[in-house]
């Protein structure tokens, strides 16, 4: 099976760089929907996503392909969907949806600015 078969067409070359590569648990990164465990998991995921050196890139890919499980770029799929959200709100007529993914950073705001999704 090759990786494309799973990701599509999708650049996936950032993925090498990513810290979640050779996590020895990659299962943190797709918490269980159980709402006592979930947050806890999510929280550790988060934390080496905020270290990430290709975190943009990660939620660019999560974003642009619907992926609706897991923890990609340090959001879930419903911080995902928010942040979007926010983008076609406040955003759209000046910058388009990537853009906007590659200047937010790991606190919803916008670089530079005071904006949080």
């Amino acid at each position: 099976m090759d990786l494309s078969d799973f990701f599509g067409n999708h650049d996936i070359q950032w993925m090498d760089d990513a810290v979640c590569a050779n996590h020895t648990e990659p299962d943190i990164f797709f918490p269980p929907r159980d709402k006592e465990l979930y947050k806890k998991i999510a929280d550790e995921a988060k934390t080496f996503c905020n270290v990430c050196p290709v975190r943009a890139d990660c939620l660019w890919y999560a974003v642009a392909s619907d992926a609706v499980h897991g923890i990609w770029g340090g959001l879930s799929h419903r911080e995902r969907n928010a942040l979007v959200r926010k983008w076609a709100r406040d955003y759209k007529k000046t910058m388009t949806l990537k853009e906007y993914i590659f200047q937010v950073n790991t606190k919803g705001k916008l670089n530079g600015g005071t904006s949080k999704v």
